[in-house]
């Protein structure tokens, strides 16, 4: 499990998809996205092979990074760790419309 002590709250992608039911999630080399029941979806660009999905289909509650990490957490204490490709420039959130809700 991932010490959240030492890791910083993503307080603004946080603030974006917080509350935002998981629908599906696509794990592809060098990238993992996630489509939400709202139909917009957050893409990760990541270094190494797809982790598992440790999600399920729950809310997202909070996002966390340090460095190259990311964790996402969601409910009943569920959480993912993956690593940023390129840390500040990796993550994407986009409406159904494809407008850019968040970037960095």
């Amino acid at each position: 499990m991932v010490d959240s002590k030492r890791m910083q709250i993503n307080e603004r992608l946080t603030d974006v998809i917080r509350g935002r039911t998981i629908e599906l999630v696509s794990k592809e080399e060098g990238m993992v996205t996630i489509l939400f029941d709202d139909h917009s979806r957050l893409e990760i660009k990541t270094t190494g092979g797809p982790g598992a999905n440790f999600l399920g289909e729950g809310r997202i509650e909070m996002v966390e990074e340090d460095g190259d990490s990311l964790t996402l957490f969601g409910e009943e204490d569920r959480a993912a760790t993956l690593r940023l490709a390129i840390p500040g420039s990796s993550v994407i959130v986009k409406a159904q419309n494809g407008e850019v809700e968040y970037s960095g």
